[in-house]
């Protein structure tokens, strides 16, 4: 399905994106509102008003503009606080997937991921934020920087400061788990 069917209001197309992109806006979305219902409603009006709406850009990357687009919603929303402390980051973020490890090294794992886990969450919300949309939505820094609101530059510092950061708190074979962690999800 193609977004132009989608923004003219073709139903099928409509329904094929929002499922194709629901759970990842949701989850990005809780990143800066803790409660659900208002991530949700805020998703199901950006929808709605991209619905049948001739103004809508016809040529766009769809998953980046969804994002762009629900971040602006939710922070526009949120009038009290400008920007919200990203919530720790869900377990299925950054487990790590692998089915060869032996029981035996999976302890050690297990261990490793949670000390990554502590120093990742101690990280500060840009940072993590960062991290979360290049490693794990695999946004460009071109994109991220849009997203965010700040330059490709920022960007690029945010997450060299945070690996600088996760490199100095863990000795060596803890920062590889944490590349580990963070590359494959």
């Amino acid at each position: 399905m193609s977004w132009s069917n989608f923004i003219h209001g073709d139903a099928k197309a409509f329904e094929s994106i929002y499922q194709q992109y629901i759970d990842d806006l949701f989850a990005f979305g809780l990143k800066f509102h803790a409660d659900r219902e208002t991530v949700l409603d805020c998703i199901h009006d950006l929808f709605l008003d991209l619905y049948d709406n001739p103004r809508i850009a016809k040529d766009v990357e769809v998953k980046y503009y969804l994002f762009s687009a629900l971040r602006r919603r939710i922070l526009k929303r949120k009038k009290a606080d400008v920007y919200e402390p990203l919530e720790s980051l869900p377990e299925n973020v950054w487990a790590i997937g692998s089915h060869e490890l032996d029981l035996i090294l999976k302890e050690n794992q297990d261990i490793n991921v949670q000390k990554v886990k502590q120093e990742i969450d101690k990280l500060p919300k840009r940072q993590k934020e960062v991290l979360y949309l290049k490693y794990y939505m695999e946004f460009s820094y071109e994109e991220i920087a849009s997203i965010m609101n700040v330059s490709v530059e920022s960007c690029r510092t945010l997450s060299y400061r945070a690996f600088r950061v996760l490199k100095s708190h863990m000795g060596p074979l803890e920062y590889m788990s944490a590349l580990i962690y963070i590359f494959l999800k």
